[in-house]
Formats: structure tokens, sequence, C-alpha cells
């Protein structure tokens, strides 16, 4: 099993339980729901060893969900350090992002469901933290600051993937004007 294959097919499969949890819960209102997430992700593994697909950037954007969801639930929410956490984790996503080279468009295209994917993991695992539980605008806050990641991620990997596509363009006869 490839790990990479491994860690993107996490992402995806984490992000799609998320998705069918929020589609769910209101016409079930079942909080269980949200155990999707864990689904997802052993039905992402397991499918990863089916299919084994290089993804570069997809397996970090996934490792680097789980990063800064761990470092906005553990430094930012119960310090109320400002933003400086924030733009820790907005300036190492950008940076690891630009620094994972895409296998390709779809690998691009993979980023946020992966990102979004690690993050709603960590989210899962750290809702009883008693920072995060008690303060009634944690987790608005922190899903926010994970679009926002989630974007970055993305338009980073995006143009990694259009600066290769580029110089491949220039080096061949076609790119020569």
């Amino acid at each position: 099993m490839k790990w990479k294959s491994a860690l993107a097919f996490a992402g995806v499969g984490s992000f799609l339980g998320f998705l069918i949890a929020v589609l769910l819960y209101e016409p079930l209102k079942n909080e269980s729901m949200v155990y999707l997430i864990v689904v997802g992700l052993a039905v992402g593994v397991l499918a990863s060893v089916k299919f084994e697909v290089e993804l570069e950037a997809s397996s970090y954007a996934f490792l680097l969900g789980v990063f800064t969801a761990l470092i906005l639930v553990l430094l930012w929410v119960p310090a109320r350090a400002g933003m400086t956490p924030f733009y820790l984790a907005m300036g190492i996503t950008m940076g690891a992002m630009v620094y994972a080279k895409p296998s390709g468009l779809k690998d691009t295209f993979l980023v946020p469901i992966a990102y979004l994917g690690g993050f709603v993991v960590v989210m899962l695992v750290m809702k009883n933290y008693p920072p995060v539980r008690d303060n009634e605008y944690a987790v608005p806050v922190l899903f926010s600051a994970a679009g926002s990641a989630t974007a970055l991620a993305f338009f980073s990997s995006l143009a990694r993937w259009g600066f290769e596509f580029a110089r491949k363009f220039a080096k061949s006869g076609r790119g020569n004007v």
C-alpha cells in the first residue's frame, strides 16, 4: 500500500463522511452521525489498497489539515492568543502546498477535499476538549479558519501546478514564441 495514496483517500473518505453526516443530521436529528467521518476515513484507506494512485499534493493536504487543526485547537482556542497562531497555520499551509508538487490537475482539485477531511477528523477527536466544548464560538471560528486555509491550500497547489505546467510547456517546442 502506498502511504501517499492512503493519506489522500483517507482525506477524501473522511470529507465524504462529514458531508453525509451534515446532510443527514437535520432529517434524523442524530448526533451519532458524526461518526460517519471515521467510517469514511476507514473506507478511504481501504479503497487506497485497491486503487493505488500517486497523489502527492492531496496526501500533504490531509496531513496539513490535521496539523493546522491541532495548532488551532490546542494553541489558538484555549490561549486566546490573538491572530498569531492563525497566521502561523496559514503560513505553514501556503508554504507546504507550494512545496508539494501536484501529480496532476486531478490531484490539485482533491487538495481542498483532503485538507478538510484531515481537519474534520481532528475536530471529531477534539469535540469534547474543554476549550472547544465550553466556548460557543470555537467551532464556527475554527471552521471559518478551515475554510480560509482550504482556499489557500487549493490556490497554492493550483499555482504550483500552473508553474510546473508552464515550465514543461516552455521546454517543449510548442512554448517558443
